[in-house]
């Protein structure tokens, strides 16, 4: 029995597949099989699973016809023969002692599934930001237990930065829901590890590499707006004929947090005809929001007047990404969190090349973030005084408004507040 079968699902990824690969045969614990799971791939990249496997023993390809995720996965599982099952997605990397430090862990306490955090990658621009879920530091590094069960949903949501005990998802029969194609077929996995888990731990430390920059990770099919509410029917479904209706609010809660996300995701062409699945959701699961009133508002504030609603989104949007387009530049003003937001959606919505640098109050001697400077704010208004400031703090806070009186000082009056981009673009 190996200790750690790490299940990698394979479709048309021949651009990322072999530094993925790489990245699993490099681990510092040995003592690991590598499942291929190629689901029908067109391109090259079940020959270069083949071609690894030749190389590495440990290697094991399923070539199949497509089916879809849940079944790929599904495939790997049965396949599995380890202690513990890890899943890296064929378009990431891990770092090398990711599954030696997970696998410690796991043994020394015992625990159904161990996780950490991960890293949003852009490996164009040479980008790593270390996604960390603020205000649960106490629940890292230790053990958490049924009295603890809460706090499991609010860790970043994913399946891939841990390890599973391969006869804790055989006890509880969890699997994944075999619908068609590639969207969320991972939510209803991860919410029944997290439902059911004895013992669970959340390391403070990052080895996943979430790639950003793939291109074919698309959000403009419709077929995309069916599968979320899809997969949480199916999982309502499971918890019903196995009479486990005392976890559905995990599943009602999560589902709406969900709607709104999607909401955003989706292409905006869709997002009218998306209307009736949020009207619908609310509807139905409307109290266990009541104690969200940040979510819960959202939810109000939308089904007022939904047309409208959207129409605002999307022109508010448009208007953005015009000023933005139509500028001679953009001056990202903040480094931080907050710059790391307008960064990421500048990039996702095609418009990275717009950025001519970042800038803070004092910069640091030659720093850099995402391939471009970090200057003192006036420096970066020297060299790019035509240039659109956005503004990357939050609205309204103390920093914020030291910042616009430092540009009215300047003499800089073509600026915007990052927190525009945040309320009406999609941010993961």
């Amino acid at each position: 029995m190996p200790a750690v079968s790490v299940l990698v699902p394979v479709y048309n990824v021949d651009r990322y597949l072999g530094e993925c690969l790489k990245s699993i045969c490099s681990q510092t614990l040995k003592d690991i099989e590598i499942i291929c799971i190629d689901d029908g791939s067109v391109d090259s990249s079940g020959a270069i699973a083949d071609s690894f496997a030749q190389k590495d023993p440990r290697i094991k390809v399923i070539h199949k016809a497509n089916a879809g995720y849940g079944a790929a996965m599904n495939a790997g599982l049965d396949m599995a023969s380890g202690e513990y099952i890890g899943i890296v997605e064929s378009d990431d990397k891990i770092a090398p002692d990711m599954y030696e430090t997970l696998y410690r862990n796991a043994k020394k306490h015992d625990l159904d599934f161990v996780k950490s955090e991960a890293y949003y990658w852009y490996e164009k621009i040479g980008y790593v930001k270390r996604i960390h879920v603020g205000g649960i530091g106490e629940y890292f590094d230790r053990v958490l237990c049924d009295v603890d069960r809460n706090v499991f949903f609010d860790f970043f949501m994913n399946i891939w930065t841990g390890i599973y005990k391969r006869s804790f998802l055989m006890e509880n029969d969890i699997r994944f829901n075999e619908s068609s194609g590639a969207s969320y077929q991972d939510n209803g996995f991860w919410m029944q590890t997290c439902m059911y888990a004895g013992r669970a731990m959340w390391l403070n430390q990052a080895f996943y590499y979430y790639r950003q920059d793939n291109p074919e990770a698309s959000v403009k099919s419709a077929s995309k707006m069916h599968a979320m509410t899809g997969e949480y029917e199916h999982l309502e479904s499971l918890l019903k004929e196995r009479h486990q209706e005392e976890l559905l609010p995990y599943c009602y809660s999560m589902r709406l947090f969900r709607l709104r996300g999607t909401f955003y995701r989706i292409a905006d062409e869709l997002k009218p005809s998306f209307c009736g699945q949020i009207k619908s959701g609310y509807e139905m699961y409307k109290p266990y929001m009541r104690y969200n009133r940040h979510m819960d508002k959202w939810f109000r504030d939308f089904l007022k007047e939904p047309e409208a609603y959207c129409r605002r989104i999307i022109s508010e949007k448009k208007k953005i990404k015009e000023r933005i387009i139509n500028s001679c530049g953009v001056v990202v003003y903040g480094a931080g969190e907050r710059g790391s937001i307008v960064l990421r959606s500048l990039y996702d919505e095609g418009l990275y090349d717009k950025i001519c640098c970042f800038a803070v109050s004092e910069a640091p001697a030659g720093g850099r973030m995402a391939d471009r400077q970090i200057l003192g704010i006036q420096e970066a208004l020297e060299a790019y005084p035509d240039a659109l400031v956005i503004i990357a703090v939050i609205r309204g806070s103390g920093m914020y408004k030291q910042m616009t009186e430092k540009l009215k000082e300047l003499g800089a009056g073509n600026y915007m507040d990052g927190s525009d981009i945040e309320e009406n673009f999609y941010i993961l």
